[in-house]
């Protein structure tokens, strides 16, 4: 011996052991037809209690990227070294209309809550899948597959409040977000794009459903047990792939949150417009101008740019398709939230008083004095008189409540499955401003697990945690069996008690009631949203 104590030799061993015995926590890599992808294990925010990381795969290429303006996806190259997946892309461009003020509004409710801005770029064809730890490539995961909303016009699938990592490893599922075009960069509205390939924002969509397909074994996924969900216009994308289903068709349920058809506006005019402000007779010219002068000009003039219908990947009356049964025949299941039109009237600076109503009336397209005061009779009836509440209930019943009633019904009519649901609940940390209630995409951050625990609103209550807890078993419980259902009546049972009211009245779970509850003034609004095809 050298004469060195044991308690010194003891403590070397003991050091040398975390040296050697302890090394560092390698990052979860998958091998895709691609390359090597290396992600990061990731806790999901807001939620110090769940001890177990996700593995998060972030900004993956699931195309060419950035692609060619206005053009379709095509697939992207291989890499030769290990791509490192470690951080969300950029949005794609987005489009904030309106007046400062409305834009300042939009950008604070919906781009990113409780988080900075995204960037902005051409360059972001990137999706994100986030998996439980452990899975292997013969894991057999169901994968919920999200597609965001913002009108079409703006939004990513790299916001906070779109983390997967909640939903992974506490319901044992895959979530994948992606990006996809929107605006005019998506809807371009160009006649000098083959019929076709017009919606390269849905094209894109299909693109990474595609991809999905393909690549998800390897992180443990299982592709035959797909579900798409979105919200608002991610809402809508879900119906039109439901309307017009890529073959062989890349998903088994659906999840329509919200969803809404409006996109007011000519998408060829729009176009016509843009080209003449840059001096430009044609699309190769329209390619070369910056991306954020035409940004810009698309937002200062409001300019709308809506999907071109019949054109494989959007219609604008889904009836035929589910008539003539080409409708994807998986389970669906629909809902809308209870004040969903709040946040708009504070986006519209709308509060109360008589202008409050005929603004709702006019953006209703409810024209009508008679009508109107039909309207106004069924809610003085429910004891609905005040202005502001009144307003509410219009553009909620209008825009979102009765269309998710309607095809429900038509779908459950035509033997198709289909459940519904209604959130009703309000949090002091998910507020937007003063009596928001249950505001448009207020649902989200329950189902996604990522609300905040506590911020200068207030402090996550008992129901807003395990009412998150059970819409998430709910929702991942559809995807991994459709068949199964959502736990509660489909539409069209004989008794009528078919809508699930989630948070209802302090509940931290599902109320079921007979669906007139909520559709009882769907009859007057029927022929009106039929002329304006907002119910199919």
């Amino acid at each position: 011996m050298l004469g060195i104590p044991r308690s010194s030799l003891l403590t070397l061993s003991f050091l040398l052991g975390l040296v050697f015995a302890a090394p560092a926590a390698v990052d979860p890599t998958v091998t895709i037809s691609a390359g090597i992808v290396i992600g990061t294990a990731t806790k999901p925010p807001n939620q110090p209690s769940l001890t177990a990381s996700a593995n998060a795969y972030l900004g993956v290429p699931f195309a060419k990227s950035p692609p060619e303006r206005f053009s379709p996806p095509e697939s992207a190259s291989p890499w030769s070294t290990p791509l490192q997946a470690q951080n969300v892309k950029p949005a794609c461009i987005q489009q904030f209309s309106g007046s400062g003020q409305t834009q300042a509004l939009i950008k604070q409710y919906f781009n990113n809550p409780n988080g900075p801005a995204p960037e902005e770029s051409e360059d972001c064809l990137y999706l994100n899948v986030y998996t439980p730890p452990g899975v292997t490539s013969s894991s057999k995961k169901a994968v919920m597959f999200w597609l965001f909303g913002g009108n079409l016009q703006f939004g990513t699938g790299g916001l906070q409040y779109y983390d997967g990592s909640s939903l992974a490893i506490t319901q044992d599922v895959i979530v994948v977000t992606i990006n996809y075009r929107t605006n005019i960069f998506g809807f371009s509205n160009s006649p000098e794009i083959p019929f076709g390939s017009q919606n390269s924002g849905f094209l894109d969509q299909r693109f990474a459903l595609q991809w999905v397909q393909q690549n998800i074994a390897a992180f443990g996924g299982d592709p035959s047990r797909v579900t798409i969900f979105g919200e608002s216009a991610g809402g809508e994308s879900v119906k039109q792939l439901l309307a017009n289903p890529p073959s062989p068709r890349p998903f088994s349920a659906a999840i329509l949150e919200s969803e809404n058809a409006i996109i007011v506006g000519n998408g060829l005019v729009s176009y016509t417009s843009v080209l003449a402000n840059f001096g430009c007779s044609d699309i190769a010219c329209l390619r070369n101008v910056d991306a954020t002068a035409i940004k810009s000009y698309i937002e200062t003039n409001s300019l709308a740019f809506p999907p071109v219908n019949g054109d494989g990947t959007s219609i604008d009356d889904v009836r035929p398709s589910i008539l003539k049964k080409t409708w994807a025949d998986v389970p669906t299941f629909f809902g809308s939230n209870l004040n969903e039109a709040r946040v708009f009237l504070a986006v519209a600076g709308l509060n109360n008083g008589t202008a409050v109503v005929d603004a709702a009336f006019d953006s209703a397209g409810i024209t009508d004095s008679k009508v109107r005061q039909s309207i106004l009779a069924v809610y003085a009836a429910q004891g609905i008189e005040d202005s502001y509440l009144v307003a509410d209930r219009i553009l909620t019943d209008f825009l979102f409540t009765c269309p998710a009633s309607t095809l429900a019904s038509f779908l459950a009519l035509n033997s198709y499955t289909s459940y519904r649901y209604r959130f009703d609940p309000s949090f002091p940390t998910t507020s937007l401003f003063a009596n928001s209630g249950a505001y448009h995409t207020s649902e989200i951050p329950e189902v996604f697990g990522t609300y905040p625990l506590s911020n200068q609103l207030g402090t996550a209550t008992t129901q807003q945690i395990d009412l998150s807890a059970f819409m998430q078993r709910t929702w991942a419980g559809f995807a991994k069996n459709p068949s199964g259902g959502v736990g509660w009546p489909k539409v069209g049972s004989a008794s009528g008690k078919e809508l699930g009211l989630l948070g209802s009245n302090g509940s931290s779970g599902v109320t079921v009631v007979n669906t007139l509850v909520a559709d009882y003034p769907c009859a007057l609004y029927a022929p009106i949203a039929d002329a304006l095809k907002i119910n199919y």
